[in-house]
């Protein structure tokens, strides 16, 4: 349906100014969980990594808030998103405007001139001219206070994101510590079963050479040394790879990761209970649900900014300019014009460009309310996979943890048994099989723990709270630039 300007509108605007957007942002559409404050436990989660206890990772998660390189970009943009904000409120301030000229011919004020003297010779030479203008807009219809809405939602919406990256640094930063440490931990389960089956080799060899074993058994001891030595350069390479991901997260280069991380080789395990979270609460510590809540508010706000465009704008103008043929005429009475009284514009009759735009403002708003709910329900779904996740890791890392104990247990016997005659070579070799795979899965399980257990923090939305300042370095450009390129050198 078109919509027109009518008398109410006006009205408004000669009582007090209005605004012609909707007065608050649409509410989400998805069906929000019932807060159980009985059952919330949240403390610890503002610096969840402390719970640890492994100071050396409360030093690594300190250094990456501060001084990841993600981080240090999302907090120029928030500075860049507040600039904008700034110019957006001068719009509501007089603006000004000085104007100075020179030059040498016929102008306009000379052709003035002339006819005021009734003279047909029009003068050729030096003009010289100052002036001033001063204008306010009148913002009757709210366009300047949609677009200082909008601008400040978006400043909003860019500190929620800030907030949802630290709230990522943090996690990946604690992953890739507890992940160094978790390698470095199974790496030592590999090389203490190495051990000990290069120990089951040794005695095969000597038992084949004493004529109390079979070449079969020989065989069979060598390919098991090589199982368990294959092994470990996936190890190995995984502690390179997360010891290189947390020194780049700390803002380091990949191979100055931390002496504590490099030398760690024991995942340090949570020394408090997971903490409990409501869905509700969780909903509103989240900043990714609150960034896109503020980008629905912006959004709303533009709503108002196109309607205004269906209504004339007002501005309230005052000028002077002096013009003389030297700067010393300045001074003659007739030498300056000045003006003063209000100024309006408006599109009329040609409105539909302005409809378009408030159309678009309709569906960005829409859009941003699809983009509100994704964000309820994607936190949502997160919370509920972590935990889930989290408690089917810890089942089965205390069933492979038994069964460890157990397959460990079964090996000594199986070592007694073999040196009182009573089994064979073959069930102690397989014994040794069973205990390598189940100490290396058992290991495996303690990392897939760790793993959970930062993703659960990661979907409670903890580590922004409480996070020191991001470090803005000054630019240099004193120093030699790595990558030079000619002026008219062409891309590539």
């Amino acid at each position: 349906m078109p919509i027109y300007p009518r008398p109410a509108w006006a009205l408004c605007a000669l009582l007090a100014g209005c605004t012609l957007g909707p007065e608050r942002p649409p509410g989400s559409t998805v069906p929000l969980p019932v807060s159980h404050p009985d059952a919330m436990a949240e403390q610890g989660l503002d610096q969840w990594w402390q719970l640890y206890r492994d100071p050396g990772l409360n030093a690594a998660v300190q250094e990456a808030l501060s001084q990841n390189r993600d981080l240090r970009m999302a907090a120029a943009n928030l500075l860049q998103a507040r600039a904008l904000l700034r110019e957006t409120d001068t719009l509501r301030q007089p603006s000004t405007q000085v104007t100075a000229r020179a030059g040498y011919g016929s102008t306009a004020d000379d052709q003035l001139e002339a006819a005021l003297q009734d003279s047909q010779h029009i003068r050729t030479g030096s003009r010289y001219g100052v002036g001033l203008d001063v204008q306010w807009e009148a913002d009757l219809f709210g366009r300047l206070h949609g677009l200082a809405d909008a601008a400040r939602a978006d400043a909003e919406a860019a500190r929620a994101a800030e907030d949802g990256l630290r709230v990522v640094v943090a996690a990946e930063t604690t992953r890739a510590w507890l992940q160094a440490c978790s390698y470095g931990q199974r790496l030592q389960v590999a090389g203490e079963s190495l051990a000990l089956v290069e120990q089951g080799r040794t005695l095969s060899a000597r038992l084949y050479r004493a004529g109390a074993a079979v070449t079969l058994d020989v065989v069979r001891a060598e390919g098991l040394v090589g199982q368990v030595q294959a092994s470990l350069p996936p190890l190995q390479a995984g502690r390179q790879r997360a010891l290189a991901e947390l020194a780049v997260l700390l803002g380091r280069p990949p191979g100055d990761a931390p002496a504590a991380a490099q030398a760690c080789h024991q995942a340090p395990r949570l020394g408090s209970p997971m903490p409990q979270s409501d869905a509700l609460a969780m909903l509103r510590r989240r900043p990714d649900v609150s960034q896109a809540e503020r980008r629905l508010a912006a959004a709303t706000a533009r709503i108002g900014v196109a309607r205004a465009d269906l209504y004339p704008r007002v501005s309230l103008g005052a000028g002077v300019f002096t013009s003389a043929h030297h700067p010393a005429g300045f001074d003659d009475r007739d030498a300056s014009v000045w003006q003063l009284g209000p100024l309006l514009s408006w599109s009329l009759p040609n409105l539909n460009a302005a409809r378009a735009r408030i159309a678009q403002a309709s569906a960005g708003e829409s859009a941003a309310l699809a983009d509100f709910d994704r964000s309820i329900l994607a936190a949502l779904k997160e919370q509920q996979q972590a935990l889930s996740d989290y408690q089917a890791a810890l089942q089965r890392q205390q069933a492979l943890h038994l069964a460890a104990e157990r397959d460990h247990q079964a090996l000594r016997l199986a070592g007694l048994a073999r040196a009182a005659g009573a089994s064979t070579a073959l069930d102690y070799l397989d014994a040794q099989r069973t205990d390598v795979r189940t100490r290396a899965a058992a290991a495996q399980a303690d990392a897939a723990v760790i793993d959970t257990q930062v993703l659960v923090f990661k979907a409670l939305g903890g580590g922004w709270r409480s996070a020191p300042p991001i470090v803005l370095p000054q630019p240099s450009r004193a120093a030699a630039n790595p990558f030079p390129r000619t002026p008219n050198e062409p891309l590539q």
